[in-house]
């Protein structure tokens, strides 16, 4: 090749690439939504005509997925405190190992476990298997008296799931309040926000199930001393379950026997299965938490529940 045509083909190259277009890669932000009537029946049929979305009271274009369509698989983490004073709601989580895969995540989704009390553990990476989610639901034994790092285990769900596709669901089944973890409220809501992680609950009262214990069941005596100071710290507090689900759009599931927590079960099924997914691509040059407000045009009568804010992140420029 004559150096006349290499120089040729070098300077078109480098124009070649001067003239490429940089592309801002926009995030598209997922609104889990559940429209139901005032008898809580789900209703579906709906389509993006029938929904306003404001971010920042700004309003948005959207698009609608539904059931129908054909949802994105769920990547679903059941984070369960093990304290000693959770002894008696372990006994009845435990019948609802069997109940996820087939009622939530079905064949397409994931399911992760993870117990919390002082410490943090990961019993069960994110599987399809009926088997492993039983087996590592059932493994769950009671800890240390103290210690309910709920907000600590919160920021490592949002980075478990940070490269899930589909929808994120965190099912917190404890009671209302953390207890012990270096992380604040604040950062835990950031996290799940980030993420697009939908918090349901499942909260239980541990003295208030001791009333109604089998006499087999019934904690010993320090346990029970714990369950007393821990009911006065929760009734002097925040719920902080209650409150992380409102902000995702999940809801809280209270329970205080088996047929309460297999109740919330069947519940957090139908709703993952019967919400809209509605989308819309991030607004540009704001990062930072974002209000968004979801409601419905012309359905009287109809009630919307969705997430409350998002975290926008700083846009990423690429060639």
């Amino acid at each position: 090749m004559s150096r006349c045509a290499a120089f040729l083909l070098c300077f078109i190259a480098t124009a070649s690439a001067q003239e490429r277009p940089f592309r801002v890669q926009t995030r598209v932000v997922q609104v889990p939504a559940v429209v139901t009537d005032k008898n809580r029946h789900s209703i579906d049929g709906l389509l993006a005509r029938d929904f306003t979305v404001l971010d920042n009271g700004v309003p948005q274009g959207i698009t609608v997925d539904d059931f129908g369509a054909g949802l994105p698989p769920v990547s679903l983490v059941i984070a369960i405190q093990s304290s000693a004073i959770s002894k008696l709601a372990l006994t009845e989580v435990r019948h609802i190992a069997g109940m996820i895969q087939p009622l939530v995540t079905g064949l397409r989704g994931g399911t992760a476990v993870v117990s919390f009390d002082r410490k943090i553990q990961w019993l069960q990476d994110f599987t399809p298997s009926d088997d492993k989610i039983r087996a590592a639901i059932t493994s769950v034994k009671p800890g240390g008296l103290s210690g309910a790092r709920m907000f600590d285990t919160i920021v490592e769900v949002a980075a478990r799931t940070k490269a899930r596709p589909g929808r994120k669901i965190l099912l917190l089944i404890s009671q209302s309040q953390d207890s012990g973890s270096t992380a604040k409220f604040q950062q835990a809501v950031e996290a799940v926000e980030r993420e697009d992680i939908e918090v349901f609950a499942a909260h239980y009262s541990a003295y208030a199930m001791s009333w109604i214990a089998k006499s087999e069941d019934f904690p010993d005596k320090p346990e029970l001393d714990a369950m007393f100071f821990a009911e006065l710290a929760r009734i002097g507090q925040t719920n902080h379950v209650k409150a992380l689900a409102l902000a995702t759009g999940g809801a809280d599931y209270p329970f205080a026997r088996q047929r309460g927590i297999e109740n919330a079960i069947e519940k957090l099924g139908t709703e993952v299965h019967s919400q809209y997914i509605l989308s819309f691509p991030q607004r540009e040059g704001s990062p930072g938490m974002h209000r968004i407000e979801v409601s419905l045009v012309d359905r009287v009568g109809l009630l919307v529940r969705a997430r409350t804010a998002y975290w926008a992140d700083e846009s990423v420029v690429s060639q």
